[in-house]
């Protein structure tokens, strides 16, 4: 009688999930041996519905499984729990591959926030509230929850750092929001984060850049 044949061994996956900290932002760590070791994250809430995405990079040789390390902001009341996707996008038709997620309890504090949100008309702002969970960045997370509401922020728009000194509060952003298309949208770019942050009251003064520069920000 022969024995019986091993089990074959489980496929080697291309994306590892190897942990998921809730917080906000959210930290998500792994490994990964992608093309151009690119990996994309991305969070859903407790119903399955998209609230974030963000991309990172494996750090290591290509075509190794290399560590990479990535945040992803919430920037709305995601319920009783969140999902974190990995995957990465196929360089030939887009098509999602490699996909693992990770789901998680999500307990952090709520806290009511106020967005100032462009009118109809391009001749002001609004404020709206928002209840989203709290951060130790709260100047950071008010400016990603302004990025994800239906304000005209250009495509591919990206917060590079946040500094605050002597009461005067930079937000530095990447290159795409050095041509906004308009000067509607530029002013109420301006707008908005200028008196959403000024909410802060630590916040006396608030300067926009755009890949370091603040003379080539905001250009219509």
């Amino acid at each position: 009688m022969q024995p019986p044949a091993e089990p074959a061994p489980a496929p080697e996956r291309n994306i590892y999930l190897d942990g998921v900290e809730v917080a906000n932002p959210v930290v998500v760590t792994g490994r990964a041996r992608t093309f151009e070791s690119n990996v994309a994250l991305r969070v859903r809430d407790a119903r399955g519905k998209l609230i974030g995405e963000t991309f990172t990079t494996a750090t290591g040789e290509i075509g190794t499984h290399s560590p990479f390390r990535g945040t992803i902001w919430v920037t709305r009341d995601p319920g009783a729990s969140i999902t974190v996707d990995a995957l990465e996008y196929s360089a030939r038709d887009g098509s999602e591959q490699s996909l693992v997620s990770m789901t998680r309890p999500f307990d952090v504090e709520l806290v009511e926030a106020t967005l100032y949100l462009p009118n109809a008309d391009c001749t002001g702002v609004v404020a709206q509230k928002r209840r989203i969970p709290k951060s130790i960045s709260m100047a950071r997370l008010l400016v990603e929850a302004l990025m994800a509401e239906p304000a005209p922020f250009p495509k591919e728009s990206r917060v590079e750092s946040i500094n605050l000194r002597d009461g005067t509060l930079t937000v530095d952003f990447n290159g795409r929001l050095q041509n906004v298309g308009g000067s509607c949208a530029a002013q109420m770019i301006r707008q908005s984060v200028t008196r959403t942050l000024m909410e802060l009251p630590s916040v006396k003064k608030v300067v926009i850049t755009a890949a370091g520069s603040e003379a080539l920000a905001l250009q219509p």
